[in-house]
Formats: C-alpha cells, structure tokens, sequence
C-alpha cells in the first residue's frame, strides 16, 4: 500500500517525582527516544512499574485544565488543503486531496462507502491500516483512508486540537457525495483512538447541517486524555444511527464510559491485555488491541464473541450472564448495551507502533 498516592507508601515520593516529570514531558518537555517506553520499564521500582496506568490517568486527567473550547473549536489549521484521501481496491491505490476527492473517487451508490481514521503518529502505511483496510477489502470494492499524518503526526495537544478540522473535512466530502448519489445510510465510518473522535464529529455535522444521520460508526480504543468531558467535540452514540465502540485500554489512553449503542470491553473494564503481558509497559500493546481484533472480526465474524452484561457492576465484576453475541464488524445494528469479550493470552510477535504513550513521544507540543 502506497503512503499516502499515598504518602507512607514506599515509593511515593519518588512516584510524585515521576509525576511532576510527566507533566513536564506533556507541557514542554521533548523525549526523542522511541525505545524509552521500555528504558523505562526496566528502570523503574517495581511499585512504579506495577503503578504505571494510575500515573498515567493522573496525568492525562491534567489535560482537563487546559482552555478546550479554544482548543477544539476551530474549524481550519494551515495543513487542510493538503490532507490526503486514499481510494484502496484489490487492484490499486490512488492518493486525492481530500478537498477535491469527491470528483475523482469511484463510488456505485449501491456499496457502503467506508472510510478509516488513522490515530496519533499513524499513517496510511502503518501496521493499523495495513490490517485494517487488508481485511475490509474482502468485503468491499473499495475502502477510503484518509492519511492523518499531517495533522496527527506533531505533539499530542496539537494534534488533538485538530480533531475538529479534520472532521469538517470529511464533512465536506460526505455532503458532496451525498449530493452525487451516495445515501448517508451507506456510509460506515472507522476511526482509532484521535481518528474515533474525527469519525464523531463528522456524525454530528452531517446530523446538525443535511438533518440526517450516517449509517455506522465504529470506534477503536477512542482517545480519553484531553477528551473525557469534551462532549462537543468527541464520540457519541447520537453521532451515527449506529456506534460500536471497542474498548481495550479502558481508563488509561481509551475512554473508559460507555460511549455507543454498543460498547465492547475488551478483558473488561482493567484494560489489561493477556496478548501484551510480560512487558514493562503494556500502555502501546493494549491500545492497539482494538484494531487488531476488529481486522480479526472482519474475515472472521467468530473472531469477536461478546457476553452481554445486565449493568456496569456487572462489566466491572467480569460476570457478565448474558448471551455471546456477535460483535465487531459483524455486529448487528440493532444490538444495544454492554459487551465482555474475554480473549487467551495469543503467542505472537506485536509489533512496536507509535500511538499515545506519555513515555513514548516527541512532545505534546510542537
């Protein structure tokens, strides 16, 4: 595929210190080291290490403070014009600016228009997409993706306060297809972690200006830090006639309340994954465990087997009673609630990407 704590507890001391330099590294700092996800993980007492989603929920709830209105609001940044769109079939690849793509992209108003929104440092040519759109065209002609990198590819804060932008765009392209043929009822928007809150927004558009709503939205690990109480401007179930949300890094880099018509917790509500187990840090391997099982559940509906939960006590607990459902791509539109999905612990080689990680960044600001 082309580019396009507790004071008397041992450790606390040093866990405030540890604190004090994430906060540090969100507002300013610079880390350049990709690795040091695990440096770290290596380095810290085993108290930090053990404690490492507790620090990161702290500092991540600090974006809260931030003036988000302003933020979130604008709907333009200098990068828009060149945003691209990638039209992927079975046989080639065409890269568009995102701005004119609705006059050269091939849609028959009869096939689900779908279209997949990459997260933070994720690319059209990632491991993400690969499996994603790989696995979605062995069900349709064609899938979109728009590449993000542009926009997604600086420091977190800035990136997040592009979300809306980006959605505006897609917008855009949803009202000029629509107005070539496409029904909104067709369309069927994927987004992962930044890339679930585009997906969002654009719902809401559509809803507010062609007083319609699109068909589907599914949501992959949405994006929680600087997002938890946006309610404007992030996912919601009011955002599609349809939203599956899948949780796999509840509470930590994910948002942790139910958000959908259907909310599929991934191993409940802990967001600890048996796949990333024996890793220091787990915080990029659980993340990425809603991609991977949703691409799973497309070639094959079994892959995603979901237990219903009476209520979240019930979630919370892990017992939940209800019937397996099918849940994933195959999910059907009218099921509604909460959903366990318990996975094994697989023995397989996951590989290193770059998605939300307090450790592993740049900067959150550019």
């Amino acid at each position: 595929m082309r580019r396009a704590c507790e004071h008397n507890r041992p450790g606390a001391g040093v866990g405030a210190n540890l604190l004090f330099l994430l906060l540090f590294l969100i507002y300013g700092g610079q880390v350049t080291s990709e690795t040091l996800v695990e440096t770290l993980g290596g380095f810290l007492p085993p108290f930090l290490r053990n404690n490492i989603d507790g620090l990161v929920k702290t500092a991540s709830e600090s974006c809260e403070i931030l003036p988000l209105e302003i933020l979130y609001s604008r709907q333009y940044t200098i990068e828009l014009p060149l945003v691209d769109l990638l039209e992927c079939t079975r046989s080639r690849n065409r890269t568009y600016r995102l701005p004119t793509a609705h006059l050269y992209v091939k849609l028959k108003p009869s096939h689900q228009l779908v279209l997949y929104v990459p997260g933070w440092w994720n690319h059209p040519n990632d491991e993400s997409s690969q499996a994603i759109v790989k696995a979605l065209l062995n069900k349709h002609p064609t899938v979109l993706v728009l590449d993000t990198s542009l926009s997604f590819s600086l420091g977190y804060v800035t990136s997040a306060s592009r979300v809306n932008p980006l959605a505006h765009l897609i917008y855009d392209f949803i009202k000029n297809v629509h107005e070539k043929g496409v029904p909104l009822s067709l369309i069927h928007l994927i987004g992962f972690s930044l890339g679930s809150h585009v997906v969002g927004i654009a719902g809401k558009l559509v809803k507010k200006n062609l007083n319609a709503t699109i068909g589907r939205i599914t949501a992959l690990d949405p994006a929680k830090p600087c997002f938890k109480n946006s309610l404007d401007y992030r996912l919601d179930k009011n955002d599609a006639e349809f939203v599956q949300v899948v949780h796999s890094s509840a509470g930590v880099l994910g948002l942790e309340q139910p958000v959908g018509h259907v909310d599929v917790y991934v191993n409940g509500v802990a967001g600890k994954q048996p796949e990333c187990l024996g890793r220091g840090i787990t915080l990029q391997c659980d993340h990425a465990q809603s991609w991977k099982l949703y691409a799973a559940s497309v070639m094959d509906e079994t892959a995603m087997m979901g237990r219903r939960c009476k209520n979240w006590d019930e979630l919370s607990t892990g017992k939940c009673n209800g019937t397996m459902t099918v849940i994933g791509y195959s999910c059907d539109k009218s099921s509604r609630g909460l959903y366990l999905y318990k996975s094994r612990r697989l023995k397989s080689n996951q590989n290193k990407m770059k998605v939300f990680n307090l450790f592993d960044l740049r900067t959150w600001w550019n």
